[in-house]
């Protein structure tokens, strides 16, 4: 019976996804999320650490809808410079993201991701729990082409306090193309698997589809030097090895510099041992860019 019902759900979906407009098929996804939405936004806070040896920062690490610990991260930043409480988030996933909990605190902004099925479900969702919201959700696939043109053209000169970069893919040539002049805050995820002490990324592509291969992205290292020179400083690097966090230097006095080799970390929590030997092995003949 269990079986037949998922069949049926399933075919469901199939069939909105390919003829329903919008409108009625996010209604659809409304429906199959809201429970699992609900959920994850009323969970408890978590402070549990993924690793040790850890910076001064890291103390203040907590999880509410964050994909680790990068709401206590994100927090504690702007505890500590002056902010308009804008953002702008490109890479999420509807009930876990680095700025559903800014929105549940007021924040306004804009998230872009290129699946239509998590945009259509942030937005239903949002508009319903969070009615009051100052938010605008836009299906795009990044690229060096678009990025500046999708995040500025709304913002009339205000200021971007916190912008958020996860597309497992072109991060370090989106990063390299965009206008940071008006963004204070940058976090961008790194690919530990490419190891430390290098400055690696993988070649341009702007038809890459994510695979659990490793072989996306860039070295935190690279990451680290493109920033300095564009402004920023390494001021966080969650502890789940995740995501690195950049403050634009005017706000430094506030923070420790970190180095990219003393605070690397790479944990992986969400792989068994043969999946992380598959990945280890693909790393190691992928040909990543040397920067």
């Amino acid at each position: 019976m269990k079986k037949s019902k998922n069949f049926f759900v399933r075919l469901l979906f199939n069939f909105g996804k390919k003829y329903l407009s919008n409108y009625f098929y996010s209604l659809l996804l409304f429906i199959r999320n809201y429970k699992k939405f609900k959920r994850e936004i009323s969970k408890s806070k978590s402070t549990i650490k993924y690793s040790y040896n850890l910076d001064k920062i890291n103390n203040f690490e907590f999880k509410f809808t964050s994909q680790n610990n990068e709401d206590g991260i994100i927090d504690y930043i702007f505890s500590q410079i002056p902010n308009n409480k804008y953002f702008v988030e490109i890479g999420f996933s509807y009930y876990e993201c680095n700025s559903l909990n800014l929105i549940k605190n007021g924040w306004s902004g804009k998230l872009i991701d290129a699946d239509r099925d998590e945009c259509l479900t942030l937005k239903r969702l949002a508009s319903f729990f969070y009615p009051k919201s100052n938010i605008k959700i836009i299906k795009k696939k990044i690229s060096i082409e678009n990025i500046n043109n999708l995040i500025f053209p709304e913002t009339n000169g205000q200021i971007i306090d916190f912008f958020s970069l996860d597309i497992d893919g072109n991060d370090y040539w989106v990063l390299k193309e965009l206008n940071t002049e008006k963004i204070n805050v940058i976090c961008c995820e790194y690919n530990h698997y490419i190891g430390n002490k290098v400055k690696k990324t993988m070649p341009y592509n702007p038809n890459h589809v994510w695979k659990n291969n490793g072989c996306f992205g860039a070295s935190l290292e690279a990451i680290t030097v493109l920033l300095d020179k564009k402004g920023f400083n390494l001021v966080a690097v969650e502890s789940s090895g995740t995501n690195a966090f950049f403050v634009k230097k005017k706000y430094i006095d506030k923070f420790d510099i970190l180095s990219s080799e003393k605070s690397w970390r790479s944990i992986d929590r969400n792989n068994g041992e043969e999946q992380i030997n598959f990945i280890k092995r693909s790393v190691k003949s992928f040909k990543f860019f040397e920067l």
